[in-house]
């Protein structure tokens, strides 16, 4: 084995780069051409053909070095980086000849990886999505998905679920011509969707009549989720790090916790909704819930409709606006350790007895006859804001 199969056989087994090996090759080649210079057993053009004679030989046995690369290639490279660097190398050396010969192979090389059922399938854009259309009946629905974000959209026909995967994803189930390491099936009158993929986003938007589900449940661990003009009679949303938006959906129980997000909702009906952020703000505007909990380490606000009875609201480090319909009556507590507790003139309050230094605590009167709103509104480091509207 000469040196340069020495050389092509080191890229082979990935010791030294492309570039290296392209440089070494240049460094045997002027090594080469200052040895025949120093002969005298014949003319120029014999000691050129010498040379270009024992090049070809050595490229019977480059070529199937380089067809074995090909095929690593074609499984892993990115073929618009690997067009440019190509282009950039091919341009400095093009003036060689065995150079020049490397990259005729190198050329159909990356014409096949450019071609590929892979790139076609899994290239920026809209070709890095699939659709998957369920037929099949089904009354419940669950979604987790590791990481990416959820959306579920009502539709009048039939239940689609919409697959978007970053493109560098290359996992592809051929004979179900779908990407691997997800699922989407119906299974004991329960569409199930999964995706368990850490090392890319998956993105799902699901859309689906609203006549059709009675209990939604969705988990994420890395992904924000939506819900819009959904109906349903049970719905929990719970995940570990994104937000969480509600809008104008309509259920009889509802739960929505992050540990690392915002909540937000949005118009709607519910009968007993429970909103829960670890770590961020709970914000509603037009919300219609019958019996609310809300609990948070940051900042709440809330806009209550009439058709609230209850609400019991609790946060750590934050303070809470709460905004009430006008002439209803209210009973129930508010409270704060170190902050302030506002509220309109026209509402009749008794504070208590201090009961710990720096904690405030009034008690909401209902001097009426009528079944009052009731309060259960607390905060440890914030104020309490009550608003009329």
């Amino acid at each position: 084995m000469d040196n340069k199969d020495r050389i092509l056989k080191m890229l082979e087994e990935g010791k030294i780069s492309s570039e290296e090996a392209i440089r070494l090759m240049e460094a045997m080649d002027k090594k080469e051409d200052s040895s025949s210079g120093e002969q005298d057993d014949g003319p120029e053009t014999k000691r050129t053909g010498g040379r270009s004679t024992g090049s070809s030989g050595n490229f019977a046995s480059a070529s199937e070095a380089w067809d074995q690369l090909v095929g690593e290639f074609q499984k892993y490279i990115n073929p618009d980086k690997a067009n440019e660097t190509y282009s950039n190398v091919k341009n400095k050396f093009e003036n060689q000849k065995y150079a020049s010969q490397v990259f005729g192979s190198l050329e159909k090389a990356f014409d096949s990886v450019k071609n590929s059922n892979i790139d076609s399938m899994f290239s920026s854009g809209g070709k890095n999505r699939l659709i998957e259309t369920v037929d099949e009946e089904f009354s419940n629905i669950s979604v987790d998905i590791t990481n990416g974000n959820v959306t579920i959209v009502p539709t009048d026909r039939v239940t689609t679920a919409k697959f978007e995967v970053t493109s560098f994803y290359r996992k592809l189930d051929k004979k179900r011509n779908y990407f691997q390491d997800i699922i989407c099936e119906v299974k004991n009158n329960e569409l199930m969707i999964v995706s368990d993929i850490r090392s890319a986003r998956v993105n799902v938007e699901l859309q689906v009549n609203p006549a059709l589900v009675n209990r939604l449940i969705v988990t994420s661990s890395n992904g924000n989720v939506t819900v819009e003009n959904e109906e349903f009679s049970d719905l929990t949303v719970d995940i570990l790090n994104g937000s969480i938006a509600l809008e104008n959906v309509s259920a009889k129980n509802a739960f929505a916790r992050t540990s690392r997000g915002n909540v937000k909702v949005e118009g709607g009906g519910y009968g007993a909704l429970e909103l829960v952020s670890m770590v961020g703000t709970v914000n509603t505007d037009r919300l219609n819930a019958k019996d609310l909990t809300v609990s948070s380490n940051g900042s709440v606000n809330l806009s209550l409709k009439e058709e609230t009875e209850s609400a019991s609201i609790n946060t750590n480090m934050g303070s809470i606006n709460i905004s009430v319909p006008k002439d209803r009556a209210l009973e129930g507590r508010m409270s704060t350790v170190v902050g302030q507790l506002n509220y309109p003139p026209d509402i009749n309050v008794r504070f208590m007895k201090h009961q710990d230094i720096g904690l405030k605590e009034l008690m909401l009167v209902n001097d009426t006859e009528e079944r009052g709103m009731i309060l259960e509104v607390g905060t440890k480091f914030g104020s309490v804001t009550l608003h009329r509207h």
